[in-house]
């Protein structure tokens, strides 16, 4: 599912270079990133956890990640999209319309924010109770289920949020995102990506909440990919499954990106029905 995703990205977007990070995994998607790597050795970038980190580890990785390209190529970056495995980019234009956001709104980070594609507005209660939960001086460490004391990491960057209008828990979801460069490069120039701990935050486990504080912490702005009430949507990017729409409709709209394609028979199938479709 990974490799399926990169590589359709890499094809549809030659000039990209793609960063990839494994979570130690054992089922053979290590060695099918190996091969995808030496297929594109100038353009892809594989990292792997010396252990899984699993779920709710995914936000240390992504900080890790985030830090290793700030150094190592961030000067260069104009954007940075964030792709999930299950997430498929279908064509050329999602550049394209990111610098149009960027060029309203200023550098951030642009996704399904707000608004979902089909118009209902998105509710950030689950995140919200995490932080609270967080800001407490003593609580149960959900990966661990030790206790842990303190406050969280992203204490000093809920405050610097908070004074730039941030709502606890709002965020753009991790499914597809695009990050400004000079958001990137402002993120690590003022440490936030090398700010988390190997062990993240007792409560607040996922990484599209934490990222989108630290964007609001700079200052910088959330931006929503889609304007459903104008019937501009241009990615279909949506939390869970199953999609509302078959390959055709999907390739028919023009969508840019959809989210989720999982491992199940029905997502597998549309996936190479939209292959299909962009021969």
């Amino acid at each position: 599912m990974a490799v399926d995703s990169l590589e359709w990205a890499l094809k549809l977007y030659p000039s990209s270079t793609a960063w990839v990070r494994d979570d130690a995994t054992t089922d053979g998607t290590f060695e099918k990133l190996e091969q995808l790597a030496a297929t594109y050795p100038q353009r892809v970038s594989l990292q792997r956890n010396v252990c899984a980190e699993g779920y709710r580890g995914v936000p240390v990785s992504m900080f890790r990640m985030f830090s290793e390209i700030s150094f190592s190529g961030g000067r260069d970056i104009e954007m940075l999209i964030a792709l999930d495995p299950d997430a498929c980019i279908l064509r050329p234009g999602l550049v394209e319309l990111a610098r149009e956001r960027f060029a309203q709104y200023g550098p951030g980070m642009i996704g399904s924010y707000s608004v979902s594609p089909d118009g209902k507005r998105r509710e950030y209660r689950t995140f919200r109770r995490d932080i609270l939960l967080d800001l407490l001086p003593v609580g149960i460490d959900k990966k661990t289920r030790m206790l842990r004391f303190g406050f969280p990491f992203y204490f000093k960057f809920l405050r610097q949020a908070r004074a730039h209008g941030y709502r606890l828990g709002e965020h753009v979801l991790a499914a597809l995102y695009v990050i400004h460069g000079e958001t990137l490069r402002e993120l690590s120039r003022n440490g936030f990506w090398s700010s988390i701990p190997d062990q993240g935050s007792r409560y607040l486990k996922s990484d599209d909440p934490l990222i989108s504080l630290g964007v609001k912490a700079i200052g910088h702005s959330l931006i929503d990919i889609n304007d459903p009430n104008r019937g501009d949507v241009r990615a279909w990017l949506q939390f869970k499954g199953p999609l509302p729409h078959s390959a055709e409709q999907i390739w028919e709209h023009q969508f840019l990106a959809v989210h989720p394609l999982k491992r199940d028979a029905a997502s597998e199938t549309m996936r190479r029905r939209l292959r299909a479709l962009a021969q």
